[in-house]
C-alpha cells in the first residue's frame, strides 16, 4: 500500500479514537485542512500518533 494512503487511513483511526482530534479537525478550516494533508501524506503512518495528538498544539 502506498505510503500517503497508509498515512492517511492511519489518521482517520486515530480521529476516530480522540474525539478531542476530531472536533479539533472539524474546525480547521478547508486551507488548514489542505495544510494538514500536505502533512499527513509526508508523515509515516507509525509517526501519525504524534501528530494527531499535537493538533491542539498546532498551528495549522
Amino acid at each position: 500500500m502506498d505510503n500517503g494512503i497508509s498515512s492517511a487511513m492511519a489518521f482517520g483511526a486515530l480521529l476516530r479514537d480522540n474525539p478531542e482530534a476530531a472536533r479539533i479537525y472539524d474546525a480547521c478550516t478547508p486551507q488548514e485542512k489542505q495544510r494538514l494533508l500536505l502533512r499527513i501524506e509526508s508523515t509515516p503512518a507509525e509517526k501519525m500518533e504524534s501528530l494527531v495528538s499535537s493538533l491542539h498544539y498546532s498551528d495549522l
